[in-house]
């Protein structure tokens, strides 16, 4: 599937859960499955978008995959779309997952998360020890390509950045916080997948010491999906759903 696909494939996802919607139902189908037993045996995996893109839009290709392959499927919407402090998201997130644990008696799980939300998977590792892997895709891991860190550290925008979305102040290069994070053991396996051609975080900086770091055009140098897009790249949803094999 070339880039026209995927963007069609996107589009499709967007229109399906703006139809959910209609009907009163937020997520894909099969998502967020409370209080129904898992049929699959599988591990649940939790599935967390990046900033200012609800999760309800995004999943819509890997999800009915994930589920096809057994897995409790649940999918959550971060503080401020994503957007907020680190603490308070990581703290949303291991609510949620708290959640998850009880609704499927695992103590186990698996995190995916895109962008800002692979980011907070990461955060959440130097805490959690039940996790039993993660699939970080397009996250900004060592920061932001130079032209956006120039950008967010210029002192009017940095303003205006720190009041809409603090989140992304702490993934300039070389921020304590990003320290923090290299400090830290992961507490779980890690894949890392992203694009060449990702406008926010370059190849190597979202790959990460010790994990298993993917990028999409060493396999098909022809793909085009970047940062959004990426989500709804088949092979890139195929790297997704056997990382999450690997890690049950």
């Amino acid at each position: 599937m070339g880039i026209t696909g995927t963007a069609l494939a996107a589009a499709r996802g967007v229109g399906s859960a703006a139809v959910g919607a209609v009907r009163g139902r937020r997520w894909p189908a099969g998502v967020n499955a409370w209080g129904q037993p898992s049929r699959g045996g599988e591990l649940p995996v939790v599935l967390v978008p990046g900033s200012f893109v609800p999760g309800e839009f995004y999943w819509y290709r890997l999800a009915p995959g994930l589920i096809a392959d057994g897995h409790p499927v649940f999918a959550c919407n971060l503080p401020g779309l994503g957007t907020r402090e680190p603490a308070r998201q990581v703290a949303a997130l291991t609510e949620f997952v708290s959640r998850v644990r009880t609704a499927t008696g695992s103590s186990r799980v698996i995190l995916v998360g895109q962008s800002f939300g692979g980011v907070i998977i990461r955060d959440l590792l130097r805490s959690d020890d039940d996790v039993a892997g993660a699939v970080l895709v397009s996250a900004q891991n060592h920061g932001f390509r130079p032209g956006w860190s120039r950008f967010f550290g210029a002192p009017i925008a940095r303003t205006v950045v720190g009041l809409v979305c603090p989140m992304a102040l702490r993934l300039i290069p070389g921020s304590a916080y990003l320290a923090d994070l290299d400090a830290a053991e992961p507490g779980a396996p890690i894949t890392t997948v992203t694009s060449t051609r990702d406008a926010f975080a370059a190849p190597e900086s979202v790959a990460v010491a010790g994990a298993d770091n993917i990028v999409l055009q060493d396999l098909v140098p022809q793909i085009r999906s970047g940062h959004m897009l990426i989500g709804y790249d088949p092979v890139a949803v195929d790297l997704i759903r056997g990382a999450v094999a690997s890690a049950s």
